[in-house]
């Protein structure tokens, strides 16, 4: 299980202050979940059928460095960015399946942009041929800020997932990422439905220390 910084909660705070500007129609409904988020209890390895269909939202399952399954649930949606959080005091904010920020991680990625002058390519890019881009990223617990990576998106083959039980459809794209300044290399993975609707399943490198985090779609939003 990822350990939270004494540095969280406060972030956290600050993050929960910027979902209630969002404009969510029903800002109660989130505490609601949050609270069935924190009742359910799992135990080692992934959560179950049962357990995720005991919550009532969208949501999504991610482990750390290969740990325990943990559970967060969908906070916000808004402006191309997914906002998944749980009571405690985890927060993983994702644009196109891709985590772009973290809170409560032990290193949390704060930061992820296009180089200027650049677009932050869309992981389904790829569906269409390859894509070759470059991005920023900030580590401020490194600390490192303005990380540089040249990044190429890659469609490999259609492959069949395993979730809840249940097979589903997929496409994997791989992206492949290297920082010259930082001797830093690594390849992501995703698993991409087949109509670019929802990335299912990913595994990504989240800082320059080798972090891993899983993540996969318990219950899609809508």
């Amino acid at each position: 299980m990822a350990r939270v910084k004494p540095s969280a909660a406060i972030a956290f705070l600050f993050m929960l202050a910027a979902c209630s500007s969002t404009g969510n129609s029903d800002y109660s409904q989130f505490y609601r979940a949050l609270r069935q988020s924190a009742a359910a209890s799992f135990g080692n390895g992934r959560i179950t059928k049962d357990q995720a269909a005991a919550i009532a939202y969208a949501s999504m399952g991610y482990r750390v460095n290969g740990g325990t399954e943990q559970l967060v649930v969908l906070a916000t949606d808004a402006n191309g960015e997914q906002l998944w959080t749980s009571k405690a005091r985890i927060v993983i904010v994702t644009r196109d399946g891709r985590i772009a920020r973290t809170v409560g991680l032990l290193h949390d990625r704060t930061g992820m942009s296009p180089r200027t002058g650049e677009q932050l390519a869309a992981v389904t890019a790829a569906l269409n041929g390859n894509v070759t881009y470059r991005r920023l990223e900030d580590f401020p617990d490194i600390p490192a800020y303005g990380v540089m990576l040249t990044c190429t998106l890659s469609k490999k083959r259609a492959e069949t997932i395993t979730i809840l039980g249940r097979g589903i459809q997929t496409i994997r794209i791989d992206e492949s990422c290297r920082s010259s300044d930082r001797k830093w290399s690594f390849t992501d993975r995703f698993w991409v439905a087949p109509d670019a609707s929802l990335v299912w399943r990913s595994l990504q490198h989240v800082d320059p220390t080798g972090t891993v985090v899983e993540t996969e779609i318990l219950r899609p939003p809508g």
